[in-house]
């Protein structure tokens, strides 16, 4: 028995994470999840009495271990660790976090570094995709300062790229869940409702703000102290769960990850909730506001930015709509606006009629960084590996 365990805190693109090998932590779980649960300080608002940071880009967890598919490098298991409520979420993958993934691998020792540049092939085991991460590497040692700036993280880094276009139908195996590219779903206390469901890198519901009576400019702190707002926005992510089969895992958790909504809007002028920056209608393909686990998102997840890259080259989506009004759609980077600023996906698509849609890249860059390391104190002894 054991009441202490070695860990790293990483910064991976907008979040953040506690990093935990495998071999340390229990593999049932249940287990699993009481110890993170202990180790975050969960479930308290503030996590004060443990190493979460109050906020769900910031309260996750990446287990690290040993490759189970043989195309791949690393194994990565996510862990959204709840802060009000007593739960940990495995159902989804954090795209961000895959950045730090990469540069821990490296930093760690458990692929060899390659001059230039490292391609880590990363198993996210909740999902059983592969997302391959390209880390820039120097004098044999992965770089993480450089010029890239992200929205949502102050100063810059080293550019990560992250490919996401093996890691498509993550949560129900399919690109179109429902079989179409738009549907008119009822819902409850709303009626009809258009809107499109896509599974990418994550499963994901767009519908248009009129839909949620929003502008679709509201910060994540208005979002979330509309109860009204949260209550239509909670009704439309059930009914698109129980029609995606998901109601086992939807009705056994207090606040699910997924299905995450996606408010998408066009082009308008706005400032950013972090930082106050003026973010450009000039600037932008399509506005975006991101809503699950009973709260709204203050920035894109890197899993969400893809799969709306994706979206915006499927014929006939709420996005892809949106997108050829307002600026074409020609086949370019993409600019999607979020509370706290810009993100850009390289989304590269060939529809045929009749055929599924062949993904050649879908690529979001991000910036990650190690912030410290040691060994974690926890209230209740546990046995590793059971």
């Amino acid at each position: 028995m054991r009441d202490e365990l070695p860990f790293v805190l990483m910064r991976g693109g907008t979040s953040k994470g506690v990093f935990l090998r495998a071999d340390d932590v229990p593999g049932d779980r249940d287990r699993l999840t009481r110890v993170l649960l202990d180790l975050f300080g969960s479930p308290d608002r503030r996590q004060i009495d443990g190493l979460g940071g109050a906020d769900k880009l910031t309260s996750k967890a990446a287990i690290i271990g040993r490759p189970a598919r043989a195309d791949t490098d690393i194994g990565y298991l996510f862990g959204q660790v709840g802060t009000v409520r007593a739960e940990v979420d495995y159902q989804l993958n954090c795209g961000n976090l895959i950045a730090a993934v990469g540069l821990y691998a490296i930093e760690e020792g458990l692929i060899a570094a390659h001059e230039g540049s490292t391609l880590v092939r990363v198993h996210n085991v909740n999902t059983d995709r592969v997302v391959h991460v390209q880390v820039p590497v120097q004098g044999g040692k992965p770089l993480w300062r450089g010029d890239l700036a992200i929205a949502g993280v102050p100063g810059t880094g080293a550019p990560i790229s992250l490919d996401f276009s093996r890691a498509l139908g993550a949560i129900t195996g399919r690109l179109l869940p429902t079989g179409n590219a738009m549907d008119v779903i009822d819902v409850e206390g709303l009626g009809p409702v258009e809107l499109s469901v896509v599974d990418g890198a994550n499963l994901a519901i767009y519908v248009q703000p009129g839909v949620l009576r929003m502008t679709g400019l509201e910060t994540p702190d208005e979002i979330d102290a509309d109860a009204g707002l949260r209550s239509r926005i909670d009704a439309i992510r059930k009914a698109v769960a129980y029609r995606c089969g998901l109601r086992g895992y939807w009705d056994a958790r207090q606040a699910p990850s997924t299905p995450m909504l996606l408010v998408v809007g066009a082009p308008a002028d706005y400032r950013s909730c972090t930082q106050g920056d003026p973010v450009a209608a000039a600037d932008l393909d399509l506005v975006l506001r991101q809503y699950a686990s009973g709260s709204a998102s203050k920035a894109l997840a890197g899993t969400l930015a893809a799969t709306t890259g994706l979206a915006c080259r499927l014929p006939g989506t709420v996005p892809q709509r949106l997108l050829a009004m307002a600026r074409g759609n020609p086949d370019r980077r993409l600019a999607f606006g979020h509370p706290s600023g810009i993100i850009h996906v390289q989304a590269q698509v060939r529809s045929r009629p009749g055929a599924a849609p062949t993904i050649d890249r879908l690529v979001v860059q991000r910036t990650a960084r190690r912030l410290a390391q040691g060994r974690a104190f926890l209230k209740e002894a546990f046995q590793r590996g059971a």
